[in-house]
């Protein structure tokens, strides 16, 4: 080979030489430039110099972004491209970590009352992701009254929380109730007058307020004067009393002659009965609801609150025991149970009077057809349920309401 064909040839493998280390160097800084994940929050597109230490000018995204949700948390793999001559893979993380916003409401509140639900505190709640709860940070203490902040916590899908201060406005209750319309009564013997007729209460917080009326020693049979008294009971627990006398004045004699062979006197059973009568008719009037079910749970709820329980061995029934029940406001299950079927007659609801079986103790309670069915509901009160029982089926009775089942009418089920 000549010289000069050596030359050239040496001159070729220098160039190419050049070139390889050239190559060699550009693939090890392209690969040291690129970060291989890149995290972006939801909402939050991510760009594309988030995955390059030093952005190169042809840097772009070979996948196509529109078809990510960024709005969700997730993992995608998607290819980049740059110096010229590089396509590569990277990780997108997409995160949650942002908390959720919302504004807190002022409210007022009763200091004996409820609390209203953590999620009614709050306006406006927002979340990329949704919200998951909203409760409250601690229970709040409202019993001293006055002005309470409450911190309510909101927390998204992903576990991120904010705090929002709400506000209670806290009316506090300490003034009794004022009872109204009461006045002494004067009765002939054997009469039996209304003696909560123009009688109710007043309260500056509720309306929710009535009037138990005590005439347990009152005989209209036996001329004298009695003390009758009158009590009254907001829902925070003030309470108020009066009194008012009856006085019963003997009844004329009536001459004998005619008055045995013409004219019967009504015995005391007929006064009774036709009391009883009137007195419930008028109280179904104001007790009438739009459904025969509303209406019988006005009728157990009035008998509930409007009489006394007391405890004896007192065996009436029928409408003696009715007349018990709405003029002495006073007596045993007996009471509640008869003084609740007279008025669910008036309002022309069918009913039953049930009594427990084995008998450990006498308990009465009624059965009434509600929406084609029988049901059992009880207006006595016990020690450990405070409410009435209403419109429950046999698999929800418990142990003060055992029966014998085949004696009485299918119940429903449901």
């Amino acid at each position: 080979m000549s010289r000069k064909a050596l030359g050239t040839v040496l001159k070729a493998l220098y160039l190419a030489g050049i070139a390889g280390i050239t190559v060699c160097f550009s693939i090890r800084d392209a690969g040291s430039n690129i970060i291989r994940e890149a995290v972006t929050e939801a909402g939050v597109p991510v760009k594309i110099e988030s995955f390059f230490k030093k952005l190169p000018d042809d840097a772009e995204f070979i996948t196509d972004l529109s078809s990510i949700d960024f709005n969700t948390p997730a993992v995608y793999k998607i290819k980049v491209h740059h110096d010229i001559v590089f396509d590569d893979t990277v990780t997108v993380r997409i995160e949650d970590t942002t908390a959720p916003t919302a504004d807190g409401l002022t409210k007022k509140v009763l200091s004996y009352g409820e609390l209203p639900e953590a999620k009614d505190m709050v306006e406006n709640a927002f979340d990329l992701n949704g919200i998951s709860s909203v409760e409250y940070d601690k229970t709040p203490d409202i019993t001293g009254g006055g002005t309470v902040q409450v911190p309510i916590r909101v927390t998204d899908n992903y576990g991120n929380y904010s705090i929002t201060q709400a506000t209670f406005i806290v009316t506090e209750d300490t003034k009794a109730p004022v009872i109204r319309g009461i006045k002494d009564v004067t009765v002939t013997q054997g009469e039996n007058p209304d003696l909560s007729d123009g009688v109710y209460a007043e309260d500056d917080v509720t309306d929710n307020v009535s009037v138990k009326i005590d005439a347990s020693n009152l005989d209209y049979t036996v001329p004298g004067k009695y003390k009758i008294i009158y009590t009254a009971r907001d829902d925070a627990g003030n309470t108020a009393t009066a009194e008012s006398t009856v006085t019963v004045k003997k009844k004329p004699e009536v001459p004998v002659k005619k008055v045995a062979k013409k004219k019967t006197a009504p015995t005391k059973k007929k006064i009774v009965y036709s009391k009883v009568n009137q007195l419930a008719a008028k109280l179904v009037k104001k007790l009438r609801k739009g459904s025969d079910v509303e209406t019988a749970r006005a009728i157990f709820k009035w008998v509930h609150k409007n009489i006394t329980y007391v405890h004896d061995g007192s065996k009436m029934t029928g409408k003696k025991a009715a007349y018990f029940g709405l003029t002495r406001r006073t007596g045993n299950c007996r009471v509640y149970a008869w003084t609740c079927k007279i008025l669910l007659d008036k309002a022309g609801i069918k009913n039953m009077i049930v009594s427990r079986y084995p008998v450990t103790t006498r308990h009465y309670w009624n059965l009434v057809y509600l929406n084609g069915g029988w049901y059992h509901c009880d207006a006595t009160p016990f020690l450990d349920h405070r409410g009435i029982y209403f419109k429950l089926t046999d698999a929800k009775l418990d142990k003060h309401h055992k029966f014998k089942k085949n004696k009485y009418p299918a119940r429903a089920t449901s």
